[in-house]
């Protein structure tokens, strides 16, 4: 008898996982129709499939589009696999030598769907610094620097259709709120080879970041400092974006060596 129903239950299993596949290779949130018609799957048994996720935390929905994405279940999922393949104590070097040369906070940064999470960070020695708690996510990449980063490195196409579907709300005042300006600094970021944002998520908080990239060349985190914008001026802003690059890149031949085992 156990046989027989462990025998029943592989399709489930399988089609579960085919549901969370689909949805990671996606960059909008699926409704339950699309994921029926795209995987073959009868609607009842879907439904059961997704309340199963969902109830576990794999899943979110949006109730109000009817739609479905990923949970946070794998940024949980992902620091146990980063603390254990020792990613992070392999970035860490990295983030506390940029700390003893710029004297600001170091950070770690990826994308993990349309969600911006800070994976790790080193503080700075002053008195007056910023922390913010690892797992923490910026929901909007046009006004920080590890988001404007990844924008820069997207097909014009993808840009505009990631931020049709993010949105380009203006935070503070000097948030870029129009699609010129967001095409400038995208040009200016490929140009520098890092992004900085002065008060655009947050009032009072400078940052800047530097693209981490695997061995297919796509970038797969950002390393960079967070400070008050009154220590940051322009001298250091220029100083530390060439250190960011610097150590990013350093940071990318390792995970080149490794193959990129560990994304």
């Amino acid at each position: 008898m156990k046989t027989i129903k462990k025998q029943r239950m592989a399709p489930a299993l399988d089609r579960g996982l085919k549901v969370l596949e689909l949805l990671a290779g996606e960059d909008s949130e699926l409704s339950l129709k699309s994921i029926g018609e795209r995987l073959g799957i009868p609607q009842p048994s879907l439904w059961r499939i997704v309340r199963v996720l969902r109830e576990n935390g794999y899943l979110l929905f949006d109730p109000e589009k009817r739609t479905y994405r990923l949970g946070f279940k794998f940024l949980y999922l992902g620091n146990v696999l980063l603390r254990g393949m020792g990613f992070r104590s392999q970035a860490r070097r990295f983030l506390k030598r940029l700390v003893e040369l710029s004297g600001e906070t170091a950070e770690l940064s990826a994308r993990i769907k349309d969600q911006l999470v800070l994976i790790d960070q080193v503080e700075g020695p002053e008195a007056v610094r910023l922390f913010s708690s690892v797992g923490s996510a910026y929901p909007y990449f046009h006004a920080t620097a590890p988001g404007k980063v990844y924008l820069a490195h997207m097909s014009e196409k993808k840009l505009r259709d990631v931020m049709n579907r993010m949105g380009m709300p203006r935070i503070t005042q000097y948030t870029i709120g129009s699609w010129e300006d967001l095409e400038k600094e995208m040009r200016l970021v490929r140009e520098r080879g890092y992004a900085f944002d002065d008060q655009e998520m947050r009032m009072g908080v400078f940052r800047i970041a530097a693209p981490v990239y695997d061995h297919k060349e796509k970038v797969v985190a950002c390393l960079g400092v967070a400070g008050p914008s009154f220590r940051i001026n322009p001298e250091k802003v220029k100083k530390v974006g060439r250190w960011s690059i610097q150590l990013a890149s350093g940071l990318s031949r390792e995970v080149r060596e490794q193959n990129s085992a560990v994304w």
